[in-house]
């Protein structure tokens, strides 16, 4: 019996992208993860064997013996893990001070402040970096400001670009494209550790004792080396603004329909300004 439940979660984790076809990016971004609670039982509805007829004494009756009962056995399993899914806003910073989601792909003014802000749908490790003037990508999270620099995101947790009460990207009297880098992976991606912290410890590649160096920077080629060996043409995108079903809300859902340990999506964001 043990054998058979080890089995069919694994099989449950494995098709957890088709067992919805049709959901579309943000449904699977909230969608809660497959019930596997339900109790594993032996079959109940089979009667049980009659008992062997018992001859009468001459003295006494025998005590009729009670019918075997079938008892249900229960196993509780683990829940498979649910796709990797990433959100992602940029919110403007209006007259009255207040920061609102507005459409990322609109075409930005001369002084206008904005932020990024994004969410996971499960536990992963993020990684954002913006491409500069000097062609190199400068590393934007994780921070030093955040969790004393670890790029850890929990399930639920939303992380701002840039940190803190003030932090914000004002657009310069330059107009062009600012270009943003987004990895989301649900183990440390060894290629950026390696630059962007410095690890100690047995392991190497433990989260224990990493160190953020002060300026980190990606070249363009390990952006291009990691964008194509990330790429997944199974990434589900879907955009949610005015225009949408969805009221309220101007995001973009990314989600990765795998449950496999090693499941990243990466996001390539262009933000442009004049």
């Amino acid at each position: 019996m043990r054998t058979l439940v080890a089995l069919t979660v694994l099989a449950g984790a494995a098709a957890w992208s088709q067992e919805r076809p049709g959901l579309k990016a943000r449904e699977l971004f909230y969608a809660p993860p497959p019930d596997t609670t339900a109790p594993a039982t032996k079959p109940a509805d089979q009667p049980a064997p009659k008992p062997a007829p018992v001859a009468k004494a001459p003295v006494r009756k025998a005590a009729a013996k009670r019918p075997a009962q079938i008892v249900n056995v229960v196993e509780k399993t683990p829940a498979p893990a649910v796709p990797l899914g990433l959100r992602y806003s940029v919110l403007k910073r209006s007259l009255s001070g207040r920061f609102e989601e507005v459409d990322a792909d609109a075409t930005f003014r001369s002084g206008d402040r904005i932020r990024l802000q994004v969410d996971a749908n499960t536990t992963g490790y993020l990684y954002v970096v913006m491409l500069g003037s000097s062609g190199n990508w400068r590393l934007l999270f994780p921070s030093s400001e955040v969790a004393g620099g670890s790029n850890r995101i929990e399930k639920g947790e939303s992380r701002q670009i840039p940190p803190g009460d003030r932090g914000q990207f004002v657009f310069d009297e330059q107009s062009g494209v600012e270009k943003l880098f987004l990895v989301l992976s649900r183990q440390p991606e060894a290629d950026l550790d390696k630059l962007i912290y410095s690890i100690g410890g047995p392991q190497g590649d433990s989260t224990q004792g990493r160190t953020l160096l002060a300026r980190a920077s990606v070249s363009d080629d390990v952006v291009m080396r990691l964008r194509q060996q990330m790429a997944s043409r199974d990434l589900v995108f879907e955009k949610v603004d005015a225009a949408s079903d969805v009221k309220g809300e101007n995001a973009t859902y990314v989600v990765n329909p795998s449950s496999a340990a090693d499941a990243r999506l990466v996001v390539d964001l262009a933000l442009k300004h004049k």
